[in-house]
């Protein structure tokens, strides 16, 4: 009988071992297929679709090599930023809700040299002269796949994203 027990146990944490080291090299992302970033080969931690996915379809495109002078960038927060394969999601606050806000992401001239390539992106948000003083919420989606072809080699590509709340940067 012991014996038995001892045999189920072996057996449960091989086949636990054998599931481990082929999940190994993939890495989680979005498995739900009618997401814009879904990934075939991701795998998915019960619910983390939500944090991985991307269902907004109408994802804006860059501008860019512009003069960072000539786009206004009135007060936002940056809740929070990250970056699935293609696409770059930004959730920002900010007051405003009598006026049309426009946020444009955009990047400066690139000095394409020895890499890693530096992309430093910039959020410049017009707010149409917005006195009201509701606090919204939006939900930002850049593809920033033109990113991959700016320079010969950008097999090192280095992206960051100003923060001007705090006069930082965000990595990725």
């Amino acid at each position: 009988m012991r014996k038995l027990l001892v045999l189920k146990i072996l057996l449960s944490i091989g086949v636990l071992a054998f599931i481990t080291a082929c999940n190994k090299g993939k890495e989680i992302g979005c498995t739900d297929p009618m997401a814009v970033n879904y990934d075939s080969k991701a795998i998915s931690i019960p619910g983390s679709d939500v944090g991985h996915c991307i269902y907004d379809s109408s994802c804006h495109a860059i501008i860019q090599n512009v003069d960072l002078n000539n786009y206004l960038i009135d007060a936002y927060l940056i809740d929070t930023a990250f970056i699935y394969g293609d696409f770059l999601q930004v959730n920002i606050s900010y007051g405003g809700g009598c006026e049309d806000h426009i946020f444009n992401l955009v990047h400066e001239f690139l000095f394409c040299g020895t890499p890693p390539v530096h992309v430093p992106l910039y959020l410049t948000h017009n707010s149409n002269n917005d006195n009201c003083e509701a606090v919204l919420a939006q939900e930002l989606c850049f593809d920033i796949s033109n990113l991959y072809n700016l320079c010969a080699d950008t097999s090192e590509l280095f992206i960051s994203l100003n923060d001007p709340s705090n006069n930082t940067f965000i990595y990725f």
